[in-house]
């Protein structure tokens, strides 16, 4: 499946494969709507009948820095959109340039149609500040047990605890400075919600 064909009179199509198996999906920005085929099911949506999209970073086992966007119609269903496409069970690719050149064009033009919708990055916030409280409860333990152990002179375990303490950071800090909620503006999509 292409990513991203633009062809004179077609508009702006990106497709990507959701899942190893099953269909892919497809979108189309069309000069009013936004068109879409989700697993052999089409459907469209006039741009000024979104009510929201929020995107952010969403990280995968396989894909690595996978974004997605969600995009919520006043008459349908949840609609997302991700940067990243499963080739395999076990291989994803990263279309991260389209995806962002598509994002950037649907924003201006929801932008540009007058809709009153709303723009969120990030995680909504229910969903964001247990995230952030137990990551930090958990560092927070991590170190406790970390110092505990190699004070009680198990310097072997110590450093195993470290060894955690600094793949848990790792994976966990860019998931929530990336994705804390906030509102933005459909025309400055801020750089860490974008491939």
């Amino acid at each position: 499946m292409n990513d991203i064909v633009e062809g004179a009179g077609e508009g702006l199509v990106y497709g990507f494969q959701p899942r190893a198996i099953g269909a892919g999906h497809v979108f189309r920005l069309g000069d009013h709507s936004l068109e879409w085929t989700l697993s052999g099911m089409s459907g469209r949506t006039a741009y000024p009948m979104f009510a929201m999209v929020r995107i952010g970073y969403r990280p995968s086992n396989f894909g690595g820095s996978r974004y997605i966007a969600e995009l919520w119609p006043r008459n349908g269903s949840k609609i997302e959109i991700g940067s990243a496409s499963y080739r395999s069970m076990v291989a994803m690719e990263n279309q991260a340039p389209t995806f962002n050149l598509f994002m950037r064009e649907l924003h201006k033009r929801i932008a540009d149609s007058g809709a009153t919708c709303r723009f969120e990055a990030g995680f909504a916030a229910w969903r964001w500040w247990p995230m952030a409280a137990i990551g930090v409860l958990t560092a927070f333990a991590l170190v406790y047990v970390s110092i505990h152990t190699i004070f009680s002179g198990d310097l072997s375990s110590g450093a195993l605890v470290i060894g955690f303490i600094v793949l848990f950071v790792w994976q966990l800090l860019p998931l929530v400075l990336r994705n804390r909620p906030r509102p933005y503006d459909p025309r400055n999509i801020p750089d860490d919600v974008l491939p």
